[in-house]
């Protein structure tokens, strides 16, 4: 249970610093994600073949049916990550991520409902910790200074339609890792990344060779996918030791980071102003940590 926990806890920092290439990264959103997704997939490939060729651990179905939930997972996660990077370009690194944290009480609900987990008097330790997660989200929804401001509602729905995908990407996780699939799930959801990528870039009037251009810029999605190769591991094996309602609501604590890192790396926020409303926001998420533990 404490293995879960901290499991997500690092999750949640992970969801916070993969975004940051994003910020020096002028590539097309939808091959950032590509590229992204190809990083990730070169990372499964290693992963799989140290485990199952080393032997490790037996060797899971290829073939299951489940793997169709995760393909659909990579479809939604690819809309949610182009809309991602979007709101990144368009309203900055740490307001983005406010509006994106919707991911938390919509993924949350979804396996509470659908997928429950959660009974008796956990429940209101969850709703209580969703809530108050929330709202240290809101409280960081502090002004952000130096941005490009031409287009903020444009930001702002971008993010938030990033948020309502990797909520519902979060049950079909869950979904998957229930029926104890691991590192198939990790090749079906890295290889689908690359594939509907690839199409979307085709799909709007782009070059083939688009695909295959490298630039001396590649290395950056190639960081994000591996640091999201090592959350989405992270975040089965959690499945497996905590109740997913929980896990996906810990790890929004990445608002919390997230704001550590528009202060301090981009001084997108100035900390004189706002101390007042980030001391309050980290209390809450603080305090939503507590009552989350109490609903393990």
């Amino acid at each position: 249970m404490i293995l879960g926990f901290s499991f997500a806890i690092i999750v949640s920092i992970l969801f916070a610093v993969y975004a940051v290439p994003r910020k020096y990264s002028k590539q097309n959103v939808i091959l950032y994600t590509m590229w992204m997704g190809i990083a990730y997939f070169l990372g499964t490939m290693i992963v799989v073949a140290f485990m199952w060729g080393g032997e490790q651990c037996e060797m899971e179905d290829l073939l299951s049916p489940w793997h169709l939930v995760t393909v659909a997972r990579g479809f939604v996660w690819v809309l949610g990550m182009a809309a991602y990077n979007l709101a990144i370009d368009k309203i900055g690194l740490a307001r983005f991520n406010q509006w994106k944290n919707i991911q938390g009480p919509v993924g949350s609900l979804l396996m509470l409902f659908l997928w429950t987990e959660v009974v008796g008097v956990k429940v209101f330790w969850l709703l209580l910790g969703m809530t108050a997660m929330f709202v240290s989200a809101f409280l960081f929804q502090i002004k952000i200074e130096n941005i490009d401001k031409k287009n903020p509602v444009k930001g702002i729905m971008c993010a938030v339609f990033a948020g309502v995908c990797f909520g519902i990407a979060a049950l079909l996780n869950k979904i998957v890792s229930d029926q104890g699939f691991l590192f198939t799930q990790l090749i079906y959801h890295s290889a689908s990344l690359v594939v509907f990528s690839a199409l979307a870039h085709l799909s709007i009037g782009n070059r083939m060779k688009d695909l295959i251009y490298i630039d001396r810029t590649i290395w950056l999605p190639f960081i994000s996918g591996g640091m999201f190769l090592i959350a989405t591991v992270l975040m089965i094996l959690s499945y497996g030791l905590i109740a997913g309602p929980v896990l996906w609501s810990v790890t929004q604590l990445n608002a919390a980071w997230t704001i550590l890192i528009g202060i301090f790396v981009f001084k997108e926020i100035d900390i004189k102003i706002h101390w007042q409303r980030i001391v309050a926001g980290f209390f809450v998420a603080v305090t939503a940590i507590m009552f989350l533990f109490l609903a393990l």
